[in-house]
């Protein structure tokens, strides 16, 4: 028992001490985005766009996404020999103001990452308990070379009030696509 009144210590302690990152008035979405580069990449102007292996494609999401890199004057043919993976993951948290609430990601089986899981956390007897809900979401753009290997990737982590994957992309596709093959820091954003 003692043990389950500490780690009940722990996660509200955890949520305490997570704050919702500032957003600007009439934000759909916002938090915190960054992207790595990990291997060389070269000229970059076609690459395909594709789910995570093993996933179904999401046709509104892959709309995005090419909408996004057309506008950035890249070519997205079928045969390209880069992919860029999209995963976008939600769940429902607390939508206090000040958004007390937390949101598990990490990874399981592969280290390609591919396999990453998130879970909302709502916290009734911090505030939660309204009839209105926030959506914490985690979308990552991954580039991958011919043979898998992992060459950049960009993420974005935070909040919003709305559902549906392709909405919650739309605003962030940009962002992440215009670091496209650079190393950035994180660094916030409201859109």
């Amino acid at each position: 028992m003692r043990i389950l009144l500490a780690l009940a210590l722990v996660l509200m302690t955890a949520a305490c001490a997570t704050r919702e990152p500032p957003r600007a008035p009439g934000a759909d979405v916002w938090g915190e985005l960054e992207a790595g580069l990990y291997g060389e990449i070269g000229e970059l102007r076609t690459l395909r766009v594709a789910p995570p292996e093993g996933s179904s494609p999401d046709l509104e999401m892959e709309s995005v996404l090419r909408q996004s890199l057309a506008r950035r004057g890249y070519d997205t043919p079928d045969d390209a020999p880069l992919v860029l993976r999209y995963l976008l993951q939600t769940a429902v948290t607390d939508a206090a103001d000040d958004g007390l609430g937390v949101m598990f990601s990490g990874a399981l089986g592969s280290g390609s990452g591919v396999n990453d899981f998130g879970i909302g956390l709502d916290l009734p007897i911090l505030g939660g308990g309204s009839s209105v809900r926030r959506v914490a979401f985690l979308f990552e753009l991954r580039l991958e070379g011919p043979d898998g290997a992992l060459l950049w990737r960009g993420r974005a982590v935070g909040r919003t009030h709305l559902s549906e994957a392709h909405r919650i992309a739309r605003p962030l596709a940009p962002l992440l696509i215009e670091r496209l093959g650079r190393d950035t820091p994180a660094r916030r954003f409201s859109r």
